[in-house]
């Protein structure tokens, strides 16, 4: 398979026989011969944790080439793609940034404990590994954060996308008292430790939401 970017985009050039997997509503376009096959990815139990822990939907197509085409994908919110190789091991991804993959790859939610350990909205969250390539997306641009032994990075929780499955970080509410976590505007945030690399988005899919909703009541 060969894969390229433009803008929200991505194309993926398949020769027949081969499979795909994206989330449904995904896809764009394709100029040959397929089939879409619905599944439950690891079953029901894992699909059902996946929706609700995750964010994601129940199902996943399966798209299967039947003559050499070329398929186009796009996401929800306008922004960047990039690829996750899972060779290094399995990684943890923020709400709602999970498009598709190829390989065999495991796609659940994991519960993060009532301590600060669980990234997105709530207590879950989504977990993929095994043998393939998961493509996420970033509202706006995406940026990739290396960071060395010991070294520590800030970040806004709805601006997290993605970090392997064994990074340290903890979770707290931004603010020197309690008048700055209150009204100060940060909210959440993350606070990872080194070694790591994390994905993360330049806006907040929530924060561009509410933006949306107060231009519409002005309306």
């Amino acid at each position: 398979m060969i894969k390229t970017t433009v803008g929200q985009i991505l194309s993926v050039d398949m020769q027949k026989g081969e499979t795909f997997f994206a989330e449904p509503g995904a896809l764009v376009s394709v100029n040959g011969l397929f089939e879409i096959k619905s599944e439950l990815s690891g079953g029901l139990g894992a699909s059902a944790m996946r929706m609700l822990g995750g964010g994601e939907s129940l199902f996943i197509n399966r798209i299967t080439a039947n003559e050499d085409i070329t398929i186009q994908m796009s996401s929800t919110l306008p922004g960047e793609f990039s690829p996750i190789d899972l060779s290094t091991g399995g990684y943890i991804l923020g709400d709602g940034v999970y498009v598709c993959h190829e390989g065999e790859v495991k796609i659940s939610s994991k519960w993060g404990g009532f301590s600060s350990f669980a990234v997105g909205g709530g207590l879950m969250f989504l977990h993929v590994e095994g043998k393939g390539t998961v493509y996420v997306t970033g509202a706006e641009a995406l940026f990739v954060k290396d960071l060395k032994k010991d070294e520590v990075f800030y970040l806004d929780n709805s601006c997290f996308v993605a970090c392997h499955d064994n990074v340290k970080f903890e979770k707290f509410l931004a603010g020197k008292n309690l008048l700055s976590k209150v009204v100060g505007g940060e909210g959440l945030m993350l606070k990872f430790t080194g070694p790591a690399k994390i994905y993360y988005q330049s806006e907040s899919p929530s924060g561009l939401a509410a933006s949306i909703t107060k231009y519409l009541k002005l309306r």
